[in-house]
């Protein structure tokens, strides 16, 4: 099993009316060039999460475009930074098909290194806005980070 753990965006800084900070344009551009990247690279999610957060849904919303059929999308309360890691990890270990996850930081990060190192605590991968980290469950609960991707070095190319 794979799970791609995405961080959202750009993000306006302020909110706006609804409380919410939906993403910018160049959120909108970055995620929607990765999606086209991965899509021609054969990435394909079964389910794709996002943290209930406008910014992240509108990233999953961009990448489900690509990536996964329409149905596949759903919200993870667990997704929200003000939850533990413990929990989502407990779900993840009893998925089987490939899941893509998007939120925010620094709870990515921390999920990231979590899974690979089999413990809380530590940060081992920065997470710019609309980085993608492909983890790959190689036996019961041990993961290994496959590639990391960040919007910057995805390469120019046509749709």
């Amino acid at each position: 099993m794979k799970l791609f753990c995405v961080r959202h965006g750009h993000a306006e800084q302020l909110p706006n009316l609804a409380g919410e900070r939906p993403l910018t344009q160049e959120g909108i551009e970055e995620v929607g060039k990765v999606a086209v990247y991965l899509k021609h690279r054969g990435v394909y999610v079964v389910h794709l999460m996002h943290s209930g957060k406008l910014r992240a849904q509108q990233s999953a919303e961009i990448l489900v475009s690509s990536l996964a059929e329409s149905q596949a999308i759903e919200v993870c309360p667990l997704l929200g930074s003000d939850h533990p890691i413990a929990p989502l990890i407990d779900l993840i270990q009893e998925w089987y098909d490939d899941t893509m996850l998007v939120g925010h930081m620094p709870f990515i990060s921390q999920l990231v290194s979590s899974l690979i190192l089999g413990r809380e605590g530590y940060d081992i991968l920065c997470f710019p806005p609309g980085t993608v980290a492909c983890l790959e469950r190689i036996e019961n609960s041990r993961w290994i980070l496959n590639w990391v991707i960040r919007p910057d070095l995805v390469p120019d190319q046509e749709n």
